[in-house]
């Protein structure tokens, strides 16, 4: 292997966020692969425990996906919802929404509003990104989740932090066919309701929630401060950006990529 190999690779999973969503797929599924039967579950997942919710999520993920095997094509909307149904138990996307928009979604922000119609807007406006980066994140997810094969992975509890109870992490070390490995690392935070939920994603070392929140500061400044506009066009957005991504993936692998 030689020396630039690593960065290669670091730079494809930080570009490319449908290999990376690939990636996050094989860390959330591989854990739970062995215990997978052949109907699917519904049952609520317990949020009791950080490993034990990442088992079952990925457990009823791939049932799920196996069952959608035989319909998704044609009713790719009925496989997004059980993903989401899934998804929504474990992964607190009102947090990672608000933490992507930074300040235009902060209490200090909404503290300084004037009017009533403003506070309004304020809470519409973020209730309209968590509905569109819901749809965002679950498409990709899911479809990722499709094309899953079967790997080894390696879960384990990281210590927290001595004044942080509420906060916990799971790592999970991956080794791909090819014998190459990746550390993923999972944030969990107890919520007001209880138990436990995911609220960030680290792959080697590229830290999900930054990488979405610089796209959205780029996509205000690209539109002059707009944030309406980004917020009521972050779907297609994002699939402008992966089309750009894309084709300077492609650009860079035709030219050797050095």
């Amino acid at each position: 292997m030689s020396a630039g190999q690593p960065t290669v690779r670091k730079w494809r999973v930080s570009t490319h966020l449908t290999g990376w969503l690939h990636l996050l797929l094989t860390a959330v599924a591989l854990s739970a692969s062995m215990i997978v039967n052949s109907g699917v579950s519904t049952a609520p997942i317990p949020r009791d425990n950080p490993e034990a919710l990442l088992r079952e999520a990925t457990s009823q993920l791939l049932e799920v996906s196996k069952a959608a095997r035989s319909y998704a094509k044609d009713d790719p909307e009925r496989y997004y919802a059980e993903v989401e149904r899934v998804m929504l138990q474990v992964l607190d996307i009102d947090y990672f929404a608000r933490g992507v928009m930074a300040t235009y979604a902060s209490s200090r922000l909404y503290r300084s509003l004037q009017t009533d119609a403003e506070r309004d807007a304020f809470r519409a406006r973020i209730e309209s990104f968590v509905k569109a980066i819901k749809r965002v994140f679950m498409v990709k997810y899911a479809d990722a989740l499709l094309t899953f094969e079967g790997e080894r992975i390696d879960l384990a509890s990281v210590p927290a932090a001595g004044d942080a109870p509420d906060h916990a992490s799971v790592q999970q070390t991956i080794y791909d066919v090819g014998g190459e490995t990746y550390q993923v690392q999972y944030s969990l935070h107890r919520v007001r309701e209880g138990g436990w939920m995911i609220y960030n994603v680290i792959v080697e070392g590229v830290n999900l929630g930054q990488v979405y929140r610089s796209q959205f500061a780029e996509a205000v400044e690209k539109h002059r401060g707009d944030v309406d506009y980004v917020v009521n066009h972050w779907v297609d957005l994002m699939i402008e950006h992966d089309a750009v991504e894309k084709a300077v993936e492609k650009s860079t692998k035709s030219g050797g990529g050095g």
